[in-house]
Order: structure tokens, then C-alpha cells, then sequence
């Protein structure tokens, strides 16, 4: 949730480069803080352009899109296996891990229960894990 709110450390943001200061601050600083906001195409832009310029390193950027790619994945894309658990929230198939952790931080459960929320978050950012236990 610190990550949907922007907090600085969140999102992964521990790969904040000290080393890497623009104005105002550290470029891996503003693209996490981009990326807490949801602002990901301009997040994706500046990776880009750091990471050619060398500000950012290739894993740094890779770390980022992949975060990235998590917080924009659907409820609905997680494996049908995993859809098939008890209690699926299938009410919020078409919404993204950062829609539903903003639902989550704004305590709104206008959508589903806190419980579901939660199962939603779960199964798509542990999709994996999850995975390995069905098999």
C-alpha cells in the first residue's frame, strides 16, 4: 500500500541509486515515485532515456519494468487455476494490481470486501508461488 501512496522506500524503491542525482533529486527517485502514482508511460519514458544516457543501470531498469508490468496486470490474466480458488472476486477481473491496492489503501469496498481485495492482490502479485502449491 506504500507503494500505491508513494512513500519513498516503497515500489521497491530500496534500489534507489544514491549515485544517480538529476535535479531535484535521484533519477531511480523520480521514476519510483512515477511509478506510485501510476504515471507508467511517462515512468517507462524516463527509464528509457536513463537508462541510454546511463543514469540507470540495465538491471535497475529491468527491476523497474518489471514492476511495472506487475502493477499493470489484470485480475483476469492470473492462470485459470488460480481463478478457480474459493471466494475468486471475479467482480474485479478487468481491474490492475495498482487499481486494487488504491481500493485497498482508500478503504473503498464498494467493489468487494476487504477480504477479496486482499485475495486479489495476493494472487496476482504471488502468481507464482501460488502455482508452484496447485501443482
Amino acid at each position: 500500500m506504500a507503494c500505491a501512496r508513494g512513500d519513498e522506500g516503497a515500489c521497491g524503491a530500496d534500489e534507489v541509486d544514491e549515485g544517480t542525482r538529476s535535479k531535484g533529486g535521484t533519477v531511480s527517485a523520480r521514476i519510483w515515485a512515477l511509478i506510485a502514482q501510476g504515471q507508467f508511460a511517462e515512468a517507462q519514458v524516463l527509464i528509457a532515456e536513463s537508462a541510454a544516457a546511463g543514469l540507470l543501470s540495465q538491471q535497475q531498469a529491468a527491476r523497474m519494468l518489471e514492476r511495472i508490468t506487475l502493477l499493470n496486470t489484470r485480475l483476469g490474466q492470473v492462470p485459470a487455476s488460480l481463478q478457480r480458488v474459493r471466494d475468486f472476486p471475479s467482480q474485479l477481473r478487468e481491474h490492475t494490481l495498482f487499481q486494487i491496492k488504491q481500493l485497498l489503501e482508500q478503504r473503498d469496498f464498494t467493489l468487494a470486501t476487504q477480504a477479496q481485495l486482499k485475495l486479489a492482490e495476493k494472487l496476482i502479485e504471488q502468481q507464482e508461488r501460488l502455482m508452484e502449491k496447485v501443482q
